[in-house]
């Protein structure tokens, strides 16, 4: 049987962007960590209120909470993409092979996820951590004491449980998102498989989740003993809720719901979800920021929903350029952090510096870093990743992506 072709145009371009953010974010983090002068805050040590009235009051810049929140805002956007995806293609699958083979999709998910993530979890671990110029002040310490904590929450594909109950592993602590997408792919097709309506299904394990998260926010307020704390910031972290919000979208293309699809791809849903994601940015409260993210996500999918299936989509990314950068969008994501350190740390010593970035300073470091972080991810896909992705592709019955385009 020869395999069912799924290619959505544009969401390359997005996967870069989304994983741009991210070095943003992390530039200015890093920075802050080595002693330089940045544009990075901790929003829930810092912002009471909302971020506009803290910049009208002069406590931050108009910059920080962009540069702050573009990061989370990037992850956000890749779990409501995995949602989408996944969901549809799933959908997909069971009507034109007739099931969803659950190892197949278990076998897919460990060629592409696994060979670059324990590779990075060996340079992590046993590699960076002994050169100079991949020290992290506070977050290298941290390791030492909790190396073997740390050490099997990853190995195990938990990095957001290491996450949850240490520091961030330096270099590679941004793959605790890894994890997140792990646990999502270990629940997904089973509901998708064994629920007559995994919709339905797939709305009350979200639910549920959401009323635990509340229950832990709530009881943490009166009673906040560590392993509670521990567990609250670990659901914090598992977003579930997003991919849900990407599900729904799957199905509301799969199954063709025309009225709620021409709703979503109206000019004015398309102006409303770009701006109503520099609004959120700016404009939420303290109060309900923990709950944000749910509104980032419709934001988010209204735009997925318009680059890849939108003739009159006002954002238009199927480029060859972004085509090439999206590819290779994850290598960029799991590479970066450790390139971004390792650039502030030789910009240093190569320059001279000490304490204080010019703007020709920061702007060399980020062109720096991201020709760097593209290039390192080129290399390892086309001489590393894909000799697994190739050996993914055995076991799909419905090709996605680049391997649709062939």
């Amino acid at each position: 049987m020869s395999a069912t072709r799924v290619y959505f145009p544009g969401l390359n371009g997005l996967r870069f962007f989304a994983a741009f953010a991210v070095i943003v974010t992390h530039v200015e983090l890093m920075k802050k960590y080595l002693g330089f002068n940045n544009n990075w805050y901790d929003p829930g040590r810092t912002i009471t209120s909302y971020p506009l009235r803290h910049i009208l009051d002069g406590d931050i810049n108009w910059l920080n909470p962009l540069v702050a929140e573009a990061g989370p805002l990037g992850v956000i956007f890749f779990f409501v993409l995995s949602g989408f995806l996944i969901t549809y293609l799933l959908y997909v699958e069971r009507e034109n092979v007739g099931h969803i083979s659950v190892k197949n999709f278990y076998l897919r998910r460990i060629f592409r996820i696994w060979p670059l993530y324990y590779f990075l979890f060996i340079l992590g671990f046993f590699v960076l951590p002994n050169f100079d110029f991949f020290y992290v002040p506070g977050q290298t310490e941290e390791l030492q004491v909790n190396f073997w904590g740390n050490f099997w929450t990853y190995l195990a594909i938990f990095p957001n449980l290491g996450y949850s109950m240490f520091q961030a592993v330096p270099n590679i602590g941004q793959s605790w998102s890894i994890g997140v997408e792990e646990q999502f792919y270990l629940i997904w097709p089973l509901l998708i498989r064994f629920f007559k309506k995994p919709l339905h299904a797939i709305l009350w394990v979200t639910g549920v989740l959401l009323a635990v998260k509340a229950g832990v926010v709530i009881t943490t307020r009166f009673y906040s003993p560590e392993w509670m704390l521990v567990l609250k910031k670990f659901l914090a972290m598992s977003k579930i809720e997003c991919m849900a919000i990407g599900a729904l979208g799957a199905w509301l293309l799969y199954y063709k719901k025309e009225r709620i699809l021409a709703l979503m791809r109206s000019t004015t849903a398309q102006i409303m979800s770009f701006v109503g994601i520099i609004a959120l940015l700016y404009l939420t409260p303290a109060m309900v920021q923990d709950g944000a993210h749910l509104v980032f996500g419709v934001c988010f999918l209204i735009i997925i929903l318009n680059v890849s299936t939108n003739p009159k989509s006002l954002l238009k990314l199927e480029y060859k350029l972004f085509d090439t950068l999206g590819k290779i969008s994850y290598g960029i994501y799991m590479y970066h952090l450790m390139v971004v350190v390792f650039t502030i740390h030789f910009y240093k010593w190569a320059m001279g510096k000490e304490n204080v970035f010019t703007f020709t300073d920061g702007l060399l470091v980020y062109v720096i870093a991201t020709v760097l972080t593209i290039g390192v991810s080129w290399l390892s896909y086309t001489y590393f990743e894909h000799r697994f992705i190739r050996m993914k592709s055995k076991f799909s019955r419905v090709l996605s992506g680049d391997e649709a385009k062939k």
